[in-house]
């Protein structure tokens, strides 16, 4: 009796209520079933409330554990001079191995039930299922295919659940390094709208152009990009064709990161090479305002792996800390030198 009752109280322990399946009286069974079911309601109402209230479910998921493990314990060491028969009755509810095992998968897989149920009806109002999210893909990739023309991969989406929305990551198959964002209701069915395809097919028209200038100004190592936001209605591809956006003006950001050792005696040098950029950039800029932000790291940091990280598109490195920084918001405030700032970081 002593090994049924270790087995049980070890059951009790790891599972809530199992070593009373394990017993398997009626009354412990259902005592064992309402613990685990309790359980589960538990768990529900913990998701539900996205733990913020978790100083009350808590303590309940114990004491309901605990419940479970003190019942075991009392079916074994309860004694009546009154029953003199409760320990022969124990040892018949405990003489068949085979239905000790099958009363405890039972218990088992009640548990994991319970488990399961509160588990996805607690997190159901939060996430989304991968066929829900297959019509959302589907209905973005074919607006996106009747508004541009060519054909788009959806890459990533993620469902805000307080909002009921998708934010969606895209790329054009024919070129895949223009990956944008766009956004989608949860409705029936589900509309897509707010994509940044287009400033990113122009931030790299931009790019190109601005190239030749900034390699001519910093030789030894210079990586720009460039973003431009308009709201048009019209579907303009060509960067050029930019004139004004629903009536305000082009905006523009052109992030350039420097290769060079700048040091304290040099920044009057590096103020007149910004200032010729500054000069030069509305050469190959539309009208508009146009944002401008450089940040030097040191010569040593020029490698072949971080070129490669700042080619595709991520704009800083993520493991160095510049040692300079210049920025402004519209570089048309700029007249001379006086105007630049260059903040070490």
């Amino acid at each position: 009796m002593k090994k049924h009752q270790l087995t049980a109280v070890v059951l009790s322990v790891i599972f809530t209520g199992l070593g009373l399946f394990y017993i398997g009286t009626p009354m412990l069974i259902i005592t064992g079933a309402l613990l685990m079911a309790l359980q589960g309601a538990v768990l529900y109402f913990l998701l539900l409330t996205l733990g913020f209230l978790g100083f009350l479910a808590l303590p309940a998921a114990l004491a309901l554990h605990i419940a479970g493990i003190v019942i075991t314990i009392i079916y074994f060491t309860y004694r009546s001079p009154k029953k003199p028969w409760l320990e022969q009755k124990r040892q018949q509810q405990l003489s068949s191995p085979g239905a000790i095992a099958a009363r405890t998968v039972i218990g088992l897989l009640l548990l994991a039930g319970s488990v399961y149920v509160g588990y996805t009806e607690g997190t159901a109002p939060f996430t989304k299922s991968a066929a829900e999210k297959q019509v959302v893909r589907e209905a973005a990739e074919h607006y996106l295919e009747q508004k541009y023309g060519e054909p788009f991969k959806v890459t990533k989406m993620d469902y805000i659940w307080a909002v009921g929305s998708y934010n969606l990551t895209a790329i054009p198959e024919g070129a895949p390094e223009l990956e944008f964002t766009l956004d989608s209701t949860d409705g029936s069915p589900p509309v897509p709208s707010g994509e940044t395809y287009l400033n990113r097919v122009w931030g790299a028209q931009l790019r190109d152009k601005a190239e030749p200038v900034i390699d001519r100004l910093y030789p030894d190592g210079a990586f720009v990009q460039a973003w431009v936001s308009c709201n048009m209605k019209q579907v303009v591809r060509e960067y050029d064709k930019l004139d004004s956006c629903s009536g305000e003006p082009v905006s523009q950001n052109v992030d350039i990161v420097v290769f060079a050792d700048v040091a304290e005696g040099s920044l009057d040098q590096e103020k007149e090479r910004i200032l010729e950029l500054v000069k030069q950039l509305p050469g190959v800029t539309v009208p508009g305002k146009t944002d401008l932000q450089i940040e030097y790291y040191p010569a040593k940091l020029n490698t072949p792996a971080n070129a490669a990280k700042l080619e595709k598109r991520s704009g800083a490195l993520q493991d160095a800390t510049p040692t300079y920084q210049f920025r402004e918001f519209d570089i048309s405030r700029i007249t001379g030198t006086s105007d630049i700032e260059l903040r070490k970081l």
